[in-house]
């Protein structure tokens, strides 16, 4: 009996890996240059190769099936639990049950916390890859947002079409994932720290569900796997994998999962590829733009293509099926998340990989002429 208690014991103290590992978060907050040659480029990629690797084998989502196990069993079990200590009148039956969800969580906190977020604390992509960020002004936006829909005009020719003329990729998600690791070798030529073998991209099996929550990839970070809402827009497919790609390689910041997304699809030899990351890179510019002016969003949209317009309708009409309490529910879930990692502005950063974009490309569109009329 007493061994039993003292076990017990141990389970509620395990709560104190918690404040543990934000302890050691912010202490390697305080070495960017120390935490980034040891963690990202050491700790982290010597365990999660290997394990995205062996879970790769499996050819489903081991983090999804996982999940499903946890929110089938806790509340059956804790039905259960109610239902006997309601005939038994004992409730300290419950406390077994709460001992073990105290350790499972602090665990998984603890080791989440090892094995992830310290990802948040190195050294920001810009200074890795040698770009040189400024502060730029809304002309040099709208000319990035001009180029971008050159760009982009191009490249939906170049993709293939459905019976409805809107952009699809022949063999789906299962095309797109058999050939993503081509951008990620081109770009590693240039950019070594992108290299590296990981598993697969995983296909959601609850892809439509995932969808109400407007969460279209989600990296598990205790298996390494990229997991990926597989019912979304084509167009989405190829920049959505590339980022989930990004988070496996220990870019944990979203703005530079995006902007690393954008460059390795662009880097890809296929068209499907680099179309998807351009309207991406398009969609945040624009976005960006129209909270500055307007005006020039406007006149700027103007050039759109057909092929592109009706891409863009399409996706426009399947997200808007999906606004709803799921969706608000999990953009609060992911902004609290963001800022407890240090992106400050939550939801919000995720626009800020438009500086990464316009660092990269002024020389690309010094020479546009800015036209508002």
């Amino acid at each position: 009996m007493h061994h039993k208690k003292t076990i017990k014991k141990l389970k509620f103290l395990s709560i104190m890996l918690i404040p543990l590992a934000l302890l050691i978060k912010w202490i390697m907050s305080q070495y960017p240059e120390f935490t980034e040659n040891v963690y990202p480029r050491g700790i982290y990629k010597y365990i999660m190769q290997p394990v995205s690797l062996l879970t790769g084998l499996i050819p489903f989502s081991v983090a999804e099936m996982a999940l499903i196990f946890l929110l089938i069993f806790v509340p059956v079990r804790l039905i259960y639990l109610v239902v006997k200590a309601i005939k038994t009148g004992k409730w300290s039956t419950f406390m077994p049950f709460v001992a073990n969800l105290v350790l499972i969580g602090s665990l998984w906190f603890f080791i989440q916390m090892m094995v992830w977020n310290i990802n948040y604390e190195r050294l920001p992509y810009s200074q890795l890859a040698g770009i040189n960020m400024q502060d730029s002004s809304v002309e040099e936006l709208d000319a990035l947002c001009r180029w971008l829909v050159d760009n982009t005009n191009k490249l939906r020719e170049q993709v293939s079409e459905n019976e409805d003329g809107v952009m699809f990729v022949e063999g789906g998600y299962k095309s797109v994932f058999k050939r993503v690791q081509k951008g990620y070798e081109a770009v590693a030529q240039k950019y070594p720290f992108l290299g590296g073998k990981y598993g697969p991209p995983k296909p959601v099996l609850l892809s439509r569900l995932m969808s109400h929550t407007n969460i279209i990839g989600i990296y598990s970070c205790l298996t390494g796997e990229a997991n990926i809402d597989i019912d979304i827009p084509h167009i989405e497919l190829a920049s959505t994998t590339m980022h989930e790609m990004a988070h496996q390689r220990g870019f944990a910041r979203e703005d530079e999962a995006n902007y690393i997304a954008y460059i390795t699809c662009m880097a890809h030899p296929d068209a499907d590829f680099k179309y998807s990351g351009s309207v991406m890179a398009l969609q945040y510019s624009m976005n960006a733009l129209y909270a500055e002016s307007p005006d020039r969003y406007f006149a700027i949209a103007k050039n759109y293509s057909d092929g592109y317009l009706r891409d863009l309708e399409t996706e426009r009409t399947y997200w808007n099926q999906f606004q709803g309490i799921a969706r608000d529910v999990s953009d609060k879930m992911n902004d609290t998340y963001l800022k407890l990692n240090g992106e400050e502005d939550g939801v919000k950063s995720y626009g800020r990989m438009i500086d990464l974009l316009l660092a990269e490309h002024k020389s690309s569109y010094s020479s546009y002429k800015i036209d508002n009329n």
